[in-house]
């Protein structure tokens, strides 16, 4: 798998997880103290994710890391 495609797998099941909470692109970013800018573009598969940018992600949304990583959904 390409790291691109991987980036936007990820990304379409962070927006997905974000809008079953019914949070907003700000909201989420507020939580996580980024801009929702790179919420965008984290979610349109644009932005390389550090590890530790997913771990504040994973604990906001209050999910587990490995579930932004479960693309069987």
């Amino acid at each position: 798998m390409a790291n691109k495609d991987l980036e936007k797998r990820f990304g379409t099941k962070l927006a997905y997880i974000r809008k079953s909470q019914k949070l907003s692109q700000m909201q989420l970013a507020e939580l996580v103290n980024m801009n929702f800018n790179y919420i965008g573009q984290i979610e349109r598969g644009e932005a390389n994710v550090t590890i530790k940018t997913i771990k504040l992600i994973s604990d906001a949304l209050g999910v587990e890391v490995k579930e932004l990583f479960d693309f069987s959904f």
